[in-house]
């Protein structure tokens, strides 16, 4: 083996899940927030508390990550067909029209049957409360319809393969831990003014993760159009040279 061993770096794309779940985690406390404080985490022993958070959101999380495998495979057969980029145009576009129009962004999506659906076997486990329970509420919360998590899902069908999918789906669930582990046990540190406050840039984010998928269906094929690009070398001939 070689003394020189390559470093395989990390994709820069993940950047954004990260900070999408970031900009977005004010917005998942609105959203989600009164779950979280209504987890039944009193009617558990004391030593099981800690772990049956921790539970809670590695369901939400892994169900991100499970939306993201989906993603992940779809971008792998775009780009095996080559409309990867023609997706992310048209991905971008959507995002930048659907901000632009909503006049209620920050309010989430409303109601929809996929929500009601499984709402009711979230309030079940609501009142069973065991880790499992929790772990099954988190995966159940990870997979209600939220405006956010279509806008990293969008973001996530610019990978490539299915793992890559789902780390970029898992690192936008990461990106959401702060605020939501600070509001249940420092609730004070994210008061309703600072929440209403910082929901209003909501929309940037949303704005920005729009922009760069439509410059990354945008750049290769500017890059190979360009008039300093060299023409691409013809194939062979199999006879050779006339």
């Amino acid at each position: 083996m070689s003394g020189v061993q390559r470093q395989k770096k990390v994709n820069p794309w993940y950047y954004t899940a990260l900070l999408t779940g970031l900009a977005g985690s004010l917005h998942c406390v609105g959203m989600c927030g009164p779950l979280a404080m209504a987890l039944p985490v009193g009617r558990l022993p004391q030593r099981l508390r800690t772990g049956a958070i921790l539970l809670y959101h590695a369901g939400r999380i892994g169900a991100y990550a499970s939306l993201g495998i989906f993603t992940g495979m779809l971008g792998q057969v775009l780009v095996l067909t080559g409309l990867q980029q023609p997706l992310s145009i048209g991905a971008g576009l959507f995002l930048l029209i659907w901000t632009l129009s909503s006049q209620r962004y920050a309010n989430g999506l409303r109601t929809s049957s996929l929500g009601q659906w499984l709402s009711r076997p979230l309030m079940q486990l609501l009142h069973r409360p065991s880790l499992a329970s929790f772990l099954g509420m988190g995966v159940l919360n990870g997979l209600l319809p939220c405006g956010f998590v279509y806008v990293a899902m969008a973001g996530s069908l610019a990978n490539d393969t299915a793992p890559e999918g789902a780390a970029y789906m898992a690192l936008f669930g990461l990106g959401t831990l702060p605020a939501l582990l600070s509001i249940r046990w420092i609730p004070t540190l994210l008061p309703a003014r600072l929440r209403q406050r910082f929901s209003r840039a909501l929309p940037i984010m949303t704005l920005v993760l729009a922009l760069l998928l439509i410059g990354r269906g945008l750049v290769p094929y500017l890059k190979t159009h360009s008039p300093g690009q060299p023409a691409r070398p013809e194939a062979p001939l199999c006879h050779g040279r006339n």
